[in-house]
Formats: structure tokens, C-alpha cells, sequence
């Protein structure tokens, strides 16, 4: 077998692992999963993140054993993974609120955070997102220091254009506290402090429930397009549309369909609400997971560098999405090739910005350039695929 078509067996197994998956998902009495693999196992755990939910609902229906053995290695390993994270969390939000409470501070809990420690699913996570006002945010990041966790960048001066949080920060043997500023996209959420709810853990809140559910929706697929879809990020979304009013729901679905990305933030938030209802939808972004499938399994074999990496991803997932997607990553966007509504943090970006800009323009232009041919082939295969799984 060649090694396209190892790359299309692989996502095309995967595609039967997602199909399978949903309706357990959703609460569905869960059938045995489909014969497909390691392969095809490991490119859908690692895409999908969601082991941790599909073993647990086999194992409920005593189905784990039965199932066959790459599917049960492969959930097992994956699970306790997801397990271990979920635990790494709820420790670091422990060291992390006690320390706020020591300052007489609050911080709301982001994202996939916010759906485990407020008592939602258990759910892979791998940091611990806390947004707090900018002046408190860096209070609480040189405390962080102070108490012994190592920045992972220099943190942007204050008023850097696009950015919403500071750098990442660990302690040894925990998990990333990612202090953010505003939330992503930036501007998404008005007054996000404004009728938060308090967490289990005294010293941490939520945003307020319509605010959390649009956060996660946009977050999700403005912010990451990569992930759009993903099971993972589904069931963060479905979590936050369990917690709103039908008031808020319907606030959530006219606001989405006046949002210039409509049909995406449309289709996240129709399959958000029919797990969170236990009903089995149709797969809306099929071709947006055979691309994440197709581009795991393709760089897992090729290992291109980072910078490749990044453009090959985001070409192929926009030529996938069709529109005016690609033409985006060239120009019309602060991270697009040619932009200057990015402000960097170099030396050379204050004293030589001109020359900065220049370098920074051609270097992610020939990366696009680059990943333009095997991106538009990892596109076309995604689309038929998920065609074919229709």
C-alpha cells in the first residue's frame, strides 16, 4: 500500500471511529466500535480527544472487553492519559485559587476548565485557562513567579495589539496556567466579568452561562479552525448549552447567524445542542475532521518543521472549507502573510519595525508557498472522503 493510500485508510477508518462515536456520545446505548485499526485508532483519538468518555460508556455496558484489541489498547491508554490531565487540573486549580485567595483575588476559568471543575463532563484538558483584568492579570503572574513557575516567553508589554493573554507559566510537575487578559477572539464577549458564576473551588469563577457558551463556540472555530468540530470541543460546547436558559440559547442561534462566520458557528452550535439534548445529529463538519485526520496522519510521518507545520495545517484546513478562506492566510487578517496588525516582540520589531515586518511577510509567504501543493492534495482528499462517508 502506497503512502497516500495508507493516508486515506487511516482517515477513512477514522471517519467510521467518528460516525460510531456520536450517537454513544449523545447517550446512545453504545454498540461494539468498527474493526479499523491502530492506524485509524490513534489518528481519531489523538484529533478527537475523547477516550476518556467512549471507554467509560463501554465499560457502563460491559462492551469494554468484547470490543476488539486495538480498540480496547487504544481507548485504555488514551483514557488514562485523559484521566491523568483531568487530574493534573484539578490540582492546579487547587494551588492556583489558593494562591488567588491569598491576594483576595478572584479569576474566571476558561474553556475545557470551566466544563470540568464546574462539574461537567470529564474531558481532556491541557492547561488551566484563568482570565482576570489586565493590571490583576500580570499581579497574578508575577505572584506565579514568585511562588515558583517558570514563564515560557517573555510576556508582551501591555496594549499589544491582538493579544489576550500572557505567557504560559509551569511549575515543576504541573500543568500550564495560561493568564489570559480578555478572551479569544479578542472582543468576542462584552464585560466578560459580569455575572460570572462561582466554581466548586472557592477563588475561581465561570463566565456567565451565555457568555461561557459563545466563548467556547467561537473559541473553538474562529481561534482554532483546525479543531472545528472536534468531539472534544463539541462536548465543551454541549456542556455550556446544557447550563443555558432556551432564552439563551436563542440569543445564541440569532447571534450566530449574524456573525460574518455564520455557517460554521451555526453548524457548532446545532450539534452542541442536540448532544447536550441526547439527540443524534448528522455530522456537520465530516470534512473539516477528515482534514484534521489526513494532515495528523500525513505529518506524523513526515515531521516538517514547525513553522511548515503551521502553514500546511492552516492551508489545507481553509482549501477544505472552501470560500475565501485561503486568500485570508495571504492578506485580510492580523496573522495573515501580509499584515501589519501584528505587532511582534523582538528587538528588531522596535528598533527596525519596517525591516521586521518585511522578514516576517516573506518568511510565512514562502511557508504558504510551500504548503500550497500538499495542502491543496490533503483538501481534495478530505472532501472525498467525506463525500464518501455521507
Amino acid at each position: 500500500m502506497g503512502r497516500g493510500a495508507g493516508l486515506r485508510e487511516a482517515a477513512r477508518g477514522a471517519l467510521r471511529l467518528r460516525a460510531w462515536a456520536l450517537p454513544v456520545l449523545a447517550g446512545a446505548p453504545p454498540p461494539l466500535p468498527p474493526r479499523v485499526g491502530e492506524d485509524a485508532w490513534s489518528v481519531f483519538l489523538a484529533i478527537e480527544r475523547c477516550a476518556l468518555p467512549l471507554r467509560d460508556a463501554l465499560a457502563a455496558a460491559d462492551l469494554l472487553e468484547a470490543a476488539d484489541p486495538a480498540a480496547r489498547r487504544a481507548l485504555c491508554a488514551r483514557a488514562v492519559n485523559e484521566a491523568m490531565h483531568v487530574l493534573a487540573l484539578r490540582h492546579e486549580a487547587a494551588h492556583a485559587a489558593a494562591l488567588l485567595r491569598r491576594h483576595g483575588w478572584e479569576a474566571v476559568v476558561l474553556k475545557g476548565g470551566a466544563t470540568v471543575l464546574g462539574g461537567g463532563r470529564e474531558l481532556d484538558v491541557l492547561d488551566l485557562d484563568l482570565l482576570l483584568p489586565p493590571d490583576r492579570a500580570r499581579a497574578l503572574a508575577a505572584a506565579l513567579d514568585a511562588a515558583g513557575y517558570e514563564p515560557e516567553d517573555e510576556d508582551l508589554p501591555p496594549g499589544a495589539p491582538n493579544r489576550h493573554q500572557l505567557a504560559g507559566r509551569m511549575r515543576p510537575g504541573g500543568m500550564a496556567v495560561e493568564v489570559h487578559v480578555d478572551v479569544a477572539p479578542v472582543g468576542e464577549i462584552a464585560d466578560p466579568f459580569t455575572g460570572t458564576v462561582p466554581l466548586s473551588v472557592a477563588g475561581l469563577l465561570r463566565l456567565r452561562s451565555a457568555a461561557h457558551l459563545w466563548h467556547v463556540l467561537a473559541h473553538g472555530t474562529l481561534h482554532h479552525p483546525e479543531r472545528r468540530g472536534a468531539l472534544r470541543d463539541l462536548l465543551v460546547a454541549a456542556s455550556a448549552a446544557a447550563g443555558c436558559t432556551a432564552a439563551e440559547l436563542a440569543e445564541a442561534e440569532r447571534r450566530a447567524a449574524a456573525h460574518p462566520a455564520a455557517s460554521v458557528l451555526g453548524r457548532m452550535l446545532a450539534m452542541a445542542r442536540a448532544l447536550a439534548e441526547g439527540r443524534v445529529a448528522e455530522d456537520r463538519f465530516a470534512r473539516e475532521a477528515a482534514t484534521a485526520y489526513l494532515l495528523y496522519a500525513f505529518t506524523t510521518r513526515h515531521h516538517p518543521p514547525t513553522a511548515l507545520l503551521l502553514a500546511l495545517g492552516r492551508t489545507a484546513h481553509s482549501l477544505a472549507q472552501g470560500g475565501r478562506e485561503y486568500g485570508r492566510l495571504w492578506v485580510g487578517t492580523h496573522v495573515s502573510a501580509f499584515s501589519r496588525g501584528y505587532a511582534g516582540d523582538r528587538r528588531i520589531d522596535r528598533v527596525l519595525p519596517g525591516v521586521a515586518y518585511a522578514g516576517r511577510s516573506l518568511w510565512r509567504a514562502a511557508n504558504l508557498a510551500a504548503a500550497a501543493v500538499p495542502g491543496a492534495w490533503l483538501a481534495g482528499t478530505a472532501r472525498a472522503l467525506a463525500r464518501e462517508s455521507a
